[in-house]
């Protein structure tokens, strides 16, 4: 599912089958609770990792989103959409200061976040930083 959520975006994916493997279960250990799963019948279709309490070195502890994959033949169905508000929901809880980092070529993926009102607010070789505050 991860390899087909990252196609044609290869420069921003680990595309061997043990750093993937890898890459998941640091996710999963950053914050066990900060997993949804999409499936449509038995078969993943999209995936959100986040943390709760995340360390950012300009803004403190913040709810940062690791990882939001829809797998290729199931977007633009809304599946990024809801998983991302099931996310927010839950760090909102916690959080007034959200974050992300989002590949410098990844135009979609940019326009998707800036609908849920993150920034970009800095960059960092090919990736964007981008910062959502709530406001009161």
């Amino acid at each position: 599912m991860y390899i087909s959520a990252y196609r044609g975006l290869e420069e921003y994916a680990y595309t061997k089958r043990s750093d993937i493997k890898r890459y998941i279960k640091w996710l999963y250990n950053a914050d066990k609770d900060g997993i949804f799963v999409a499936k449509i019948g038995h078969k993943i279709v999209g995936f959100i990792f986040f943390c709760h309490r995340w360390w950012d070195r300009i803004y403190g502890e913040i709810g940062e989103i690791h990882e939001l994959a829809v797998a290729s033949e199931y977007k633009g169905r809304g599946i990024g959409k809801a998983l991302m508000q099931k996310a927010m929901s839950s760090l909102q809880r916690y959080n007034k200061i959200f974050g992300l980092w989002v590949g410098e070529k990844n135009e979609t993926a940019k326009r998707f976040y800036k609908k849920f009102g993150f920034e970009e607010k800095g960059k960092v070789g090919k990736w964007i930083r981008m910062i959502k505050i709530k406001k009161e």
